[in-house]
């Protein structure tokens, strides 16, 4: 029989913050169910953002293939083939919890749960958790199911559950809502047998941080959790006639703050990757692609996979699906995907890692300078989405990890080298005919914009 199959995102959660020694997080369910499968540990997403994430995480391509991103967000194109209808086709019962925003952009089809679309303030702690195990009950045992779940949990505003709010749980919020996570995926997995199910855990994108410690002192630019939700349901309710003054009152506000902020890090000597963590805003019209965005987990437990095996070579979220396909034994063509199947997993001394496409994603109410570019093991370039010699930016990951210094104008050479790779991921796909619709656009950036976005 086929597997089942339990495909957890969890948003914004970052890869140095699921698996490694940087990190104060109490999980030891999560830390037990990598010993007990098989993890990526250089796994990296499309874009840094959810929408773009979500189009090519669960059609195995890149986002600019599916239809869901041009000059502004569409629905996925109908001729792209979904995780989901290869599942159905191949008889998976389909479950999901999605939040409210993904109803608008045609990639998830109707569910055998009647309540799968869940406000995005909603947490584990605050229900969701109990309607996720409420399916796992319920689930029939005489044909294959598909269970998708996207948590926002980690997404900002962070609301830390009272019980997991104190140091003993992490150094910053981040963190200890990390810790309340692996609670819950410890009762999810107490009602699923992992010897004919398949567990699946990774991210949409990563997040910065905006709590470190430098020498004796705490910086902490952390959000109020509760009092951010409240503003945002309350804004969501607002009249459409002082959408004006409220984006007035927005980006004033925002301003305000990074001014303050930036007055209180004058007092330390703070390096680049500190100081983009700490003055990340809630939106910026300057778009970058480092790292922390980028980086997510992706581990594979249960059926048929392998026990305590950390991969460390660069693989891509554009490998996801075709390696579900693999293991749910789905008949598939390669060139339906850009993605290829992570397994059998091969040794890592003959592994041969793709480079990545990386995108940014676009703002809303003002033009953003989007970025796109190739993320190799060794190298990350990245410039501006319109322009080849704007914004150009090179980084060498192995000497420079934290992506502080751009050598980009003393390694011409290799810039041109990842431009080429870029250009032919580009220009190697057959154009599709995107019928834009102002209506379709208008709605997705509504519901986007009551996330937070801008």
């Amino acid at each position: 029989m086929k597997p089942n199959i339990i495909f957890l995102v969890i948003d914004s959660i970052r890869s140095d913050k699921f698996f490694s020694m940087d990190t104060t997080s109490k999980k030891p369910n999560i830390d037990n169910l990598i010993h007990n499968g098989t993890y990526f540990s250089q796994a990296i997403t499309s874009a840094d953002a959810t929408i773009l994430s979500w189009s090519s995480l669960y059609t195995g391509k890149y986002p600019f293939k599916t239809g869901i991103r041009s000059s502004r967000f569409n629905k996925l194109d109908h001729n792209t083939l979904t995780m989901f209808s290869l599942l159905e086709k191949s008889g998976y019962f389909l479950y999901s919890f999605t939040p409210t925003f993904s109803e608008t952009i045609g990639l998830f089809p109707k569910f055998q749960n009647k309540n799968n679309f869940y406000d995005f303030t909603e947490t584990l702690d605050t229900g969701l958790g109990n309607k996720i195990l409420d399916v796992l009950f319920s689930v029939t045992t005489k044909q294959p199911w598909f269970l998708n779940i996207h948590l926002m949990d980690l997404h900002y505003p962070l609301d830390v559950p009272s019980n997991f709010d104190s140091e003993s749980f992490g150094f910053s919020k981040y963190e200890r809502v990390i810790s309340s996570i692996d609670s819950w995926i410890k009762k999810i997995i107490n009602h699923v047998d992992l010897n004919n199910t398949i567990l699946i855990i990774t991210g949409d994108h990563g997040a910065h941080i905006k709590k470190i410690k430098k020498d004796s002192h705490v910086i902490d630019f952390e959000d109020n959790g509760k009092n951010e939700i409240l503003k945002k349901k309350l804004i969501s309710y607002a009249p459409k006639f002082i959408k004006p003054l409220k984006d007035k009152i927005f980006f004033f506000n925002e301003s305000k703050n990074n001014s303050k902020k930036l007055g209180i890090l004058s007092k330390y000597n703070l390096n680049s990757y500190d100081m983009r963590s700490l003055m990340s805003g809630h939106f910026s019209i300057e778009h970058d692609l480092y790292d922390e965005k980028l980086c997510v987990p992706l581990l594979f437990v249960g059926k048929n996979i392998d026990q305590n095996k950390i991969f460390t070579k660069q693989v891509r979220l554009i490998d996801v699906l075709p390696t579900i396909c693999f293991l749910a034994k789905i008949d598939f063509n390669d060139n339906c995907f850009d993605g290829s199947s992570l397994i059998p997993l091969k040794n890592e001394a003959e592994f041969e890692e793709p480079p990545v496409y990386i995108e940014s994603n676009p703002l809303i109410d003002i033009k953003s300078n989007d970025v796109i570019g190739i993320r190799t093991s060794q190298f990350k370039y990245f410039r501006d989405k319109d322009s080849k010699s704007n914004r150009v930016h090179l980084f060498d990951l192995t000497n420079d990890p934290l992506e502080e210094k751009n050598i980009a104008n003393i390694n011409i050479k290799k810039v041109s080298e990842m431009e080429s790779i870029l250009e032919k991921i580009l220009t190697n796909h057959k154009e599709l005919k995107i019928n834009e619709s102002d209506d379709v656009s208008k709605e997705i950036e509504s519901e986007l914009k009551k996330m937070g976005y801008v």
